[in-house]
């Protein structure tokens, strides 16, 4: 039942300021304790002119005293006159007693969130509204940055865990159950353990929280495993979270699936060391190969080879079949090249027409002279591209460490010479250095 108040003569007295500032009222509230500590104000039901206010309110919305009868209800809530004038009109007539959540705005423009009580008082036809606020603009803006915080928390890319002080597991962002393949309720309750992926040591780990304890923050590249089994490498910073007494109470993690970044690093470096056309090795990697397996034969003693191979009759079929016709025999001499070695061995392309092989470690040069002889056969063998019947040979040139050379730039200098003699002799041949 909405509670009215029937003013008497000690309650409402006669305006002793210009009553044009309150149009169509005759008397004023007077009754308020000024000093109560509630924030309080007084308005005309008809004009909706604030007429009265503690010093509680007119401090909070820094109005000054003189300022009363200057301004509406209007001036300080943030709301349309219409659902203004619609809630007084409930207030007055349907008994609403208290509205949740109201913008409120100060003189100078700061915004203020309140909630809102009413008491409706009456004289006569002439009736007021007293109106008690309850500041919660902390509160609110409080309510608002969790809210933000957590559509952050839900929408951010990079997985989030946080634990309690144990390490147990009490929330996930989506993002996380999407990298790691686990739903929210498989890993609340559980560890970060339950991610190991066997490839750190427990030392790894238990400076981790060394670091937490002394440092309150841990970052690294962990790599984790998925629910799938799969291997995936991490970025994570992990951070431990104090309350205002400076105690830990939970651990926060952010983890970023560097998977995708790396099977792109890898693909850049894939390019730069291997040859677009046949993904082979390219001149690059050729040199960085030779020098490792050099090193290796000197360091256990042992002979290794080097093949230098130039195809015979590749400019005629990229002159007269066309450039597509002659990256399709590149391509199938790469694929032929790979047949005739063994697995340890490396084929590498130097450009045009020019393919290179190491064999790190041979017993004695008859097998390598098997090697060239079947590279010779294979290559002799017609090859079909899109339709046309191609056949060409190659000349082949083979030098040795130690008995050719102690140094990479010998050992190629003298395979190719080698090579350019298996041309001249006629080409389809193979040659070693000491036969140049």
């Amino acid at each position: 039942m909405l509670k009215t108040f029937n003013f008497h003569k000690a309650f409402l007295c006669r305006s002793s300021r210009d009553t044009q500032h309150f149009t169509g009222r005759k008397y004023y509230c007077c009754s308020l304790d000024k000093d109560s500590l509630e924030i309080t104000y007084v308005i005309h039901v008809d004009t909706k002119i604030v007429v009265d206010a503690t010093h509680a309110f007119l401090k909070l919305l820094k109005y000054d005293v003189e300022d009363l009868g200057n301004f509406s209800i209007y001036d300080i809530i943030g709301a349309e006159v219409e659902e203004v004038n619609a809630n007084i009109h409930k207030i007055v007539n349907h008994g609403l007693l208290e509205i949740g959540l109201r913008q409120y705005w100060c003189k100078d423009g700061q915004m203020l969130y309140v909630g809102s009580s009413f008491k409706v008082a009456q004289r006569d036809s002439e009736k007021y509204l007293m109106i008690t606020l309850r500041d919660i603009t902390e509160l609110q803006q409080m309510r608002i940055r969790l809210q933000l915080a957590l559509q952050v928390f839900e929408h951010a890319s990079d997985g989030i865990l946080v634990t309690d002080i144990k390490g147990i597991i009490q929330y996930v962002n989506p993002a996380f159950a999407m990298h790691t393949g686990y739903s929210m309720d498989e890993i609340v309750g559980k560890t970060p353990g339950i991610l190991k992926s066997g490839r750190h040591q427990e030392e790894f780990y238990q400076d981790i929280w060394n670091s937490l304890h002394t440092d309150g923050q841990w970052r690294g590249e962990i790599i984790n495993k998925r629910k799938n089994g799969e291997h995936y490498s991490e970025w994570v910073v992990i951070d431990a979270v104090k309350n205002e007494l400076g105690k830990v109470t939970m651990y926060c993690g952010i983890f970023r699936d560097l998977s995708e970044r790396m099977k792109y690093e890898e693909k850049i470096r894939f390019h730069a060391y291997h040859d677009g056309l046949t993904g082979l090795p390219n001149r690059i990697l050729f040199y960085e190969k030779i020098n490792q397996c050099l090193a290796l034969a000197k360091r256990y003693h042992h002979m290794m080879a080097v093949m230098y191979v130039d195809l015979d009759g590749f400019k005629h079929v990229n002159d007269n079949l066309g450039h597509d016709k002659g990256d399709l025999l590149l391509k199938a001499v790469a694929d032929r090249l790979k047949e005739c070695v063994r697995e340890s061995d490396i084929v590498a392309r130097m450009g045009g027409d020019e393919f290179t092989l190491i064999l790190p470690e041979v017993a004695k040069s008859a097998d390598v002279e098997i090697v060239a002889a079947k590279i010779k056969k294979q290559l002799n063998q017609a090859f079909e591209l899109l339709g046309c019947t191609v056949t060409i040979s190659s000349s082949i040139g083979i030098s040795f460490y130690p008995t050719d050379g102690e140094d990479v730039d010998s050992l190629v200098k003298k395979a190719d010479n080698a090579m350019y003699q298996a041309k001249a002799s006629g080409k389809n041949a193979y040659r070693f250095s000491d036969q140049a």
